[in-house]
């Protein structure tokens, strides 16, 4: 496209624009809203005819500097072709200074045209006043007709403008030119969409206002309103179908931009590069193209390069391998070191301290995860064992707690700690804490457990741990347990093992929206009873089936035969359960006597 063919597309589109939509409402807007005597009418139509001509001319003129302006700066610009060397540094500033002005031309044309309409209403009103008189209908009209027409003409001058000039931007001249996104202006679709849609509400808006308001003050021109009413509605259809057409034109034009390159792309041509043309959301998703075309040509390079010379990189790789190797190696060393820091935070929580003539116990934990540290073997995991002698309400009280934090490893074993810790410090306030005395068993434990809950909440629902906490009566063998989503006490009397079932069973602690603790399962022992709490390790055994193929068994009935099997043994017990198959998860059980009362 040369710059005469360019000049005359412009100037028809705009000025056939112009006097089709905003001329045509402010002559009809002019005499509906204007009583004159003849001579006077006379006078305002010769300044209309003389500045409207005058000021098209012009407008006419300076787009013609303008291009010439543009193309002579153009012309300037070297080709690739006539290089035989690259661009300077000043060279390519300049092409970049070029381009950035192309992307600002509609922005120039649509800035003049409001010029050129505050050029011809303000003189007009001006020389009418002082060749006849001051009219201050005149005066109001000229305000209201600047209001009306700036934001439809600025509006549609840019989008016809930005459209004209897109084929330029495929001169061989811009073919290299590489600009940054934050070096085009940007005018996105949201603002472009949000000021049409202003621009085209505005134009009825002030006609029938001022309209309602002539009609109110008397200085209507016509005796029936419904004719310039009718007339206006009828002249708006104009601008509301080009100012449609150009925005939707506008997107249309980006889109098949768009679909063309990614067309090409999807035929396996790397080296398409998609041009910015215009100042929307279209020319920034031409820079993330590029990028995406660009890592994509990279990484097709990379793949041929691989194939070409395979045995070379498959070398490199194996040398790269060993050193990647030799990098986890020395990971895994600082690994264990953090495993043996937990290890060495969490083993002081696992206490047995029971000062207890009536009761026996005995704590067996195996924790799934086995680390080495300095030649040492370790275990860490998510279960725990504590059990305590306290009192309350002047009694003596064996309290247990059998816990298992969801997670494996590390995950576990900060659950495990953070319940340790916790639960010694309920412990320590217990034995400390003189306000215990009066406190019941029932209500140690539900506020306790409460408290737990509540503590454990704070981790929005990733640190989640079951448990069974109970307190045995000394005197009496009264036990007194809750139980949190964990495996079911066992008791062994007379030989028969059997399930402690609890009226209810609570969620883990940390579950969001857990019911409120309230009731307290309770059950009397009798000498020679013997209770196992324990985690869901003693029941989730990896064995093989009939099938030899190896699956999960978690039968809870099992181990109620182990119980009585082995007689209540504990060492017996767990040598059973490692017997039926491989034990999956932390292993954890608590074994509790009833010697006598």
């Amino acid at each position: 496209m040369n710059r005469k063919t360019l000049f005359w597309d412009l100037t028809l589109k705009l000025e056939a624009f112009t006097h089709t939509v905003p001329v045509p409402f402010a002559v009809y807007y002019a005499i509906i809203t204007q009583k004159m005597e003849p001579n006077h009418w006379k006078i305002f139509i010769a300044l209309c005819l003389v500045f409207a001509t005058g000021i098209g001319l012009l407008g006419t003129f300076i787009r013609h500097l303008l291009l010439k302006y543009l193309f002579a700066k153009i012309e300037k610009m070297k080709l690739p072709s006539d290089l035989n060397s690259s661009f300077t540094s000043e060279e390519k500033e300049y092409a970049k200074s070029v381009k950035i002005l192309l992307f600002r031309y509609p922005l120039i044309e649509a800035i003049i045209i409001v010029i050129r309409w505050l050029s011809g209403v303000i003189p007009i009103s001006l020389l009418f006043f002082y060749l006849v008189e001051y009219t201050p209908s005149v005066a109001r009209s000229a305000i209201f007709t600047f209001v009306m027409i700036a934001p439809i003409s600025f509006v549609t001058y840019y989008f016809i403008s930005e459209s004209s000039i897109r084929n330029l931007f495929d001169l061989p001249q811009f073919k290299n030119v590489e600009l940054q996104e934050k070096d085009i202006p940007k005018f996105n679709y949201f603002t472009r969409i949000l000021v049409a849609f202003f621009s085209l509400a505005t134009l009825p808006f002030v006609i029938f206002s001022y309209i309602l308001y002539s009609l109110t003050t008397g200085e209507i021109a016509v005796e029936d309103p419904m004719i310039p009413i009718v007339t206006v509605s009828f002249i708006f259809v104009i601008p509301l179908i080009v100012c449609s057409y150009v925005v939707a034109k506008s997107v249309n034009e980006g889109l098949n931009e768009t679909s063309r390159s990614l067309g090409e792309l999807a035929k396996g041509n790397f080296d398409v590069i998609v041009t910015p043309k215009s100042s929307d959301d279209f020319a920034k998703q031409a820079f993330y193209l590029n990028s995406v075309i660009g890592t994509l040509k990279n990484m097709y390079a990379e793949i041929r390069n691989l194939n070409e010379g395979l045995e070379e990189k498959v070398t490199l790789r194996t040398d790269e391998l060993n050193k990647t190797l030799m990098d986890i190696s020395k990971l895994k060393v600082q690994q264990d070191g953090d495993y043996f820091l937990i290890y060495q935070l969490l083993n002081p929580f696992a206490i047995k301290d029971i000062n207890s003539k009536s009761f026996f116990v005995e704590h067996f934990l195996r924790q799934k995860k086995v680390f080495e540290f300095k030649n040492q073997r370790y275990e860490i995991g998510g279960d725990i064992n504590i059990s305590h002698t306290i009192y309350l309400q002047d009694r003596k009280f064996l309290l247990f707690v059998n816990a298992d934090a969801m997670g494996k490893s590390m995950q576990g074993a900060g659950g495990a700690l953070v319940f340790g810790s916790v639960f010694q410090s309920i412990v320590q306030r217990t034995k400390t804490d003189p306000g215990f005395k009066n406190v019941t068993p029932e209500d140690w434990l539900r506020s306790n457990l409460q408290e737990l809950q509540l503590i454990f909440e704070t981790f929005d629902g990733t640190m989640l741990v079951s448990l069974t906490m109970g307190l045995i009566e000394e005197v009496t063998g009264k036990l007194y347990f809750l139980n949190a989503e964990h495996p079911m006490i066992v008791l062994y009397r007379n030989g028969k093992a059997n399930y402690l079932f609890p009226i209810i069973s609570y969620r883990k602690l940390g579950t969001l929206g857990a019911f409120p603790i309230s009731e307290v399962n309770e059950f009397q022992l009798q000498p020679k009873d013997i209770l196992f709490i324990g985690s869901d390790g003693k029941d989730d055994l990896l064995s093989k089936n009939q099938e030899g193929e190896l699956e999960v068994l978690s039968e809870d009935e099992s181990f109620l035969e182990i119980v009585e099997n082995t007689k209540g043994n504990l060492e017996s017990i767990v040598k059973e359960v490692d017997s039926l198959g491989q034990v999956i998860d932390d292993l954890s059980i608590i074994r509790i006597s009833f010697e006598s009362n």
